[in-house]
């Protein structure tokens, strides 16, 4: 595989440039956590097989994060992590943007995922997959560990990050959820519905 598959973007783009990124940075931190896995996985398991509906899962988990690693790259973000169903993400302020681009960025996520709505199954069955994303703005540590020899993870930590973990618990699917420091930077250019 390609090292380019393993980093995030940004990461790749400093070192094109013979540059490393600061370990401490500011910007916004975005979490989006996918819901329909579980039934996706249990209507191809009992349409397919094991064997078959876990390649079948396969390619549909490939055609979901295809479709929202595009968006997060589309407005300047990188894909720090994958945990299960969920992406942690990081828009570094560039010129004060990031939380803008963060915000455009989730609700163009949800955008994509409505692709997903409706999965036919091959028993005749439909199931849907969902996503809810939280964004928090303000400084995290950036920095990679692991050994150099075996693998390498790119890590994002901080008070930043802990507050969209805190609201995407607070969230229902399809919900896009700012904390306030996000809805504070984008003032006027929010506009609240609920």
């Amino acid at each position: 595989m390609p090292l380019h598959t393993y980093l995030p973007q940004d990461r790749l783009r400093a070192w094109a440039r013979g540059e490393t990124l600061p370990d401490r940075t500011s910007g916004s931190a975005l979490f989006a956590d996918i819901s329909g896995f579980t039934a996706l996985t249990e209507g191809l398991r009992e349409s397919l097989g094991t064997r078959q509906g876990a390649e079948e899962l396969s390619k549909q988990l490939g055609t979901v994060y295809t479709a929202l690693i595009f968006e997060v790259e589309k407005y300047g973000g990188s894909v720090i992590d994958f945990a299960g169903d969920a992406m942690t993400c990081w828009f570094d302020d560039l010129n004060g943007s990031a939380t803008s681009r963060a915000t455009a960025c989730a609700f163009a996520l949800q955008e994509a995922m409505k692709s997903f709505a409706s999965i036919a199954l091959p028993n005749g069955r439909t199931t849907a997959l969902t996503l809810k994303v939280a964004v928090a703005s303000g400084p995290a540590r950036r920095f990679m560990v692991g050994d150099p020899t075996i693998h390498y993870i790119d890590a994002l930590a901080g008070a930043t990050v802990s507050r969209t973990s805190t609201a995407e618990h607070l969230s229902q699917k399809g919900d896009v959820l700012l904390d306030g420091a996000t809805v504070n930077a984008l003032g006027e250019a929010l506009i609240v519905k609920e």
